[in-house]
C-alpha cells in the first residue's frame, strides 16, 4: 500500500488541477471539453504517507520514466523521513547543488535538478513551508528595483534547464498580472492580461524573453480543423503559441488528482508501521516470500537428487549384467551424487522454513507502535 500506481484513465478533466487563464476550450467540431494544455507523458500515481509521528503527506503523479534518473521509494534514513524522489544515476556536478523535488500544488511532482553554487549577484532563498504550501527555492538579486517587483525563476524539467527570473513594472494600467503556477508538474509563467474582455476572443499571455517583455495578443477563440497549443519554454528558446491542425489529440494517460480524504481511508486499513527505516510488515512479508522461493528451490533439488540416484541405481544393475565392473563404479559415484543433492535439497528446505518463520516474526513486530521518528523536514 505504500504505493499504488493509478489506473491509466482515458481523457480525464482534471478536477483537482487549477487551470490557468489561457486553457483553451474544446473546438467547435467537439462535444465534450478537451484539455490540450495537458503533456503527452505518461504518469503513474505515488500515494500518500502515514508516518510514525501521525503525521500524512499526499499523493501525486509523476512520470513513469525519467531519462538519467531512478525513483527512490520513501524511507527512514537515521530516523528521518525521506520522501519519495527521483535519484540522479549520473556523476557529481561540481559547483553545483542538488536541489530536492517536491509535491506540487497541482498533484504533479516537481522534479528535483541542480543548480550553481553561487551566483554574482544573486542570493539562494532556500525552498521552504508558506501558508499556501511549499515554496520553491529561487535566485533573488541582492539589490532592490524602484517601482518594479522580482518574479523569480524556475526549473524546466523538459527543457532541463533553468527559466531566467526578470522584472516588471509594479502595475500597468489596464492589465493584471496573472501570477505564475504548476501545472502537471511544469511551471506555467505569470503574465500580463487585459483587465477586460472581448467576446469571440481568447487572450495569448506574454512572456519575458531575452530582449525584455514580449506583449500578449488577442486570438480567435475558435478555428474550424485547428486547437490552439499554448506557447511554452523549448530547448531552443520561447515556442510561440500557434494554431495545430487536427481536432483531438491521443488520449491521456493519466486522471485526477486524489482528495487527500480518499488515500487517508486507505491509509486507516493498512497503516504504515516502521522500525529502524523500514515498514516491518512489508519487510516480514518479503522475508517470507523469499523463504517460500528457497523451500521451493530445495524440494526442487531434492527430487534431482532422487532422479540421480535412481540413475545411478539403473547404471549400477547394468554393469551386474553385463559385467562390466567400470560400469558399476560409475553408477555407484552417480547414486553418491544424488544422495548429496537430496541432502542439499533438504537443508535448503529447512532452511527457507526459518526464513519464513523469521519473516511472521517480523509482521508481527510490524503491527506493534514503533518508536517516533524525527519531524518531517521535507515536503
Amino acid at each position: 500500500m505504500r504505493r499504488i500506481v493509478g489506473p491509466l484513465m482515458m481523457m480525464a478533466a482534471l478536477v483537482c488541477v487549477p487551470t490557468v487563464a489561457s486553457a483553451q476550450p474544446a473546438p467547435i467540431d467537439s462535444d465534450a471539453d478537451y484539455d490540450y494544455e495537458a503533456p503527452d507523458e505518461d504518469y503513474v500515481w505515488e500515494d500518500g504517507d502515514e508516518l510514525e509521528d501521525g503525521s500524512v503527506s499526499d499523493g501525486f503523479y509523476r512520470l513513469r520514466e525519467r531519462p538519467g534518473y531512478h525513483w527512490v521509494e520513501g524511507a527512514y534514513v537515521r530516523g528521518v523521513w525521506v520522501a519519495g524522489h527521483w535519484a540522479w544515476t549520473g556523476a557529481t556536478r561540481p559547483g553545483n547543488v542538488w536541489e530536492n523535488g517536491y509535491r506540487g500544488s497541482d498533484g504533479y511532482y516537481v522534479t528535483g535538478y541542480w543548480r550553481p553554487q553561487s551566483r554574482a549577484g544573486y542570493v539562494w532563498v532556500p525552498g521552504h513551508r508558506g501558508p499556501s504550501g511549499w515554496v520553491d527555492g529561487y535566485w533573488r538579486p541582492v539589490s532592490a528595483r524602484a517601482g518594479a517587483v522580482w518574479v523569480s525563476g524556475r526549473y524546466d524539467y523538459a527543457t532541463d534547464g533553468w527559466v531566467e527570473g526578470h522584472w516588471r513594472e509594479t502595475r500597468r494600467p489596464g492589465q493584471v498580472w496573472v501570477e505564475g503556477t504548476w501545472r502537471y508538474g511544469r511551471w506555467v509563467p505569470g503574465y500580463w492580461r487585459p483587465t477586460g474582455s472581448r467576446p469571440g476572443w481568447v487572450w495569448a499571455a506574454g512572456y519575458h524573453g531575452p530582449h525584455g517583455w514580449v506583449a500578449g495578443f488577442w486570438r480567435p477563440e475558435r478555428r474550424a480543423g485547428h486547437y490552439w497549443r499554448d506557447g511554452h519554454w523549448g530547448r531552443g528558446g520561447w515556442v510561440a503559441g500557434s494554431w495545430v491542425r487536427g481536432s483531438a489529440r491521443s488520449a491521456r494517460h493519466y486522471g485526477p488528482v486524489r482528495r487527500a480524504h480518499v488515500m487517508s481511508e486507505h491509509r486507516r486499513a493498512d497503516r504504515r508501521q516502521w522500525r529502524n527505516g523500514v515498514r516491518q510488515e512489508r519487510r516480514g512479508e518479503r522475508v517470507e516470500r523469499r523463504g517460500e522461493r528457497q523451500e521451493n528451490r530445495g524440494v526442487r533439488q531434492e527430487r534431482r537428487g532422487e532422479r540421480t540416484e535412481r540413475r545411478g541405481e539403473r547404471i549400477e544393475r547394468r554393469g551386474e549384467r553385463t559385467g562390466n565392473t567400470r560400469m558399476q563404479q560409475r553408477g555407484e559415484r552417480v547414486q553418491r551424487r544424488g544422495e548429496v543433492q537430496q541432502k542439499r535439497g533438504d537443508a535448503k528446505q529447512k532452511r527457507g522454513e526459518d526464513k519464513q518463520k523469521r519473516g511472521e516474526r517480523v509482521q508481527r513486530r510490524g503491527d506493534r507502535t514503533p518508536r517516533k521518528p524525527a519531524p518531517m523536514p521535507h515536503p
